[in-house]
């Protein structure tokens, strides 16, 4: 007996976000549950592909256009006992860097795992060194099927430690 859902039994799937060819790909690594993921970025364009690449994926994703707009956002699903299972925030917005962003919501939920996406070559070192407690940082653009392994990395090590 085939205890396999369909999607789990997946071995390929007609498209991926990073393909450029027609022909099948390996299915993603699907989490056993779906993320609830906040990415952060003045770049509509960014938003934009972090969405549907991670919704590829099976996470529900919510975009905020920048800093203050995704304080605001995690703060709200806090209240609403709603949580993000993690964040994505660019490093270099116009109006709250993605350290400041990490600072204040980290404030408010300290084992919320954060990423920041740096297209200057950031490091969690130099993130940690200002008092940015990031949990990884990553190079603009992402690779995302390996942003994808480490969205599932950081929740399964933020559910180990509650």
């Amino acid at each position: 007996m085939n205890t396999l859902s369909p999607i789990e039994n997946q071995t390929t799937s007609p498209a991926s976000p990073n393909s450029t060819s027609t022909g099948p790909v390996p299915a993603p690594l699907l989490p056993k549950r779906s993320l609830n993921v906040l990415c952060i970025d003045d770049d509509e364009q960014v938003l934009g592909s972090l969405k549907d690449c991670l919704a590829y994926y099976g996470h529900q994703v919510k975009a905020a256009s920048g800093g203050k707009c995704g304080i605001e956002m995690f703060c709200t699903a806090i209240l609403k006992s709603e949580p993000y299972d993690v964040v994505i925030t660019d490093l270099s917005m116009p109006d709250l860097d993605g350290y400041e962003v990490t600072r204040q919501c980290k404030a408010e939920s300290p084992d919320t795992p954060f990423i920041i996406m740096s297209g200057m070559g950031a490091t969690k070192e130099q993130a940690n060194a200002l008092s940015a407690p990031v949990d990884a940082v990553v190079n603009k653009p992402p690779r995302m099927r390996e942003l994808n392994d480490l969205l599932l990395n950081l929740a399964k090590k933020a559910c180990d430690r509650i």
